[in-house]
């Protein structure tokens, strides 16, 4: 299954795989590599080693998961699912997408949400959220193309690092879709042999 090679727009061969511990040096210089207007749509500090031992300890612990992309030997994106194995919410997860500039509008983003949306079936989850700020209209329209649907909008939500209060849009997608989308047959292997 992991790793396996990805063909992107320009005959661009990607390998995706899962993050592991080993990953996290790679992918902090990742994130201190993206352009400062692109830190201010993330909710935590991610260039930061903290973040990173945050994030190792949640795939430690199976409560996250992070598919990473690359390409030339360096890190080119990083797609995260997180649960809570217990509460009220268990059976949601909260699915977050990060892409190198230079590869965006390159069918990367599609590909990425695929497989997270085919992680969160075999976790068992029942419903997929996402947020996000209003204007960031390129994934707005890349979760309306996959399907995800509009639950609300909370006016002067989230406080960007400059201190500019900004509205948040929350949208989700129920698994059964997903696997109506992708008719899955009782002797397909997974949720990911429809995605080749």
């Amino acid at each position: 299954m992991y790793p396996r090679t990805v063909i992107i727009k320009d005959d661009r061969e990607v390998e995706l795989w899962p993050m592991t511990a080993d990953d996290a040096p790679a992918l902090l210089e990742f994130y201190r590599s993206l352009p400062p207007e692109d830190l201010l749509y993330l909710r935590e500090d991610v260039t930061k080693p903290e973040s990173m031992t945050r994030w190792v300890e949640s795939i430690e612990s199976e409560q996250g998961w992070h598919l990473l992309a690359g390409y030339e030997g360096r890190i080119i994106a990083d797609g995260e699912l997180d649960h809570q194995f217990y509460g009220w919410s268990r059976h949601v997860g909260e699915m977050r997408i990060v892409v190198d500039p230079m590869f965006r509008g390159s069918g990367l983003s599609m590909v990425i949400a695929q497989e997270v949306l085919a992680q969160a079936t075999d976790e068992g989850l029942h419903k997929v959220m996402v947020q996000m700020m209003v204007d960031q209209r390129p994934a707005l329209h890349l979760c309306e193309r996959l399907g995800f649907r509009h639950e609300a909008i909370l006016k002067e939500h989230v406080q960007d690092q400059h201190g500019q209060l900004r509205d948040l849009v929350i949208m989700a997608y129920f698994i059964q879709d997903f696997l109506g989308r992708y008719d899955l047959q009782e002797d397909a292997a997974g949720p990911r042999d429809l995605l080749r």
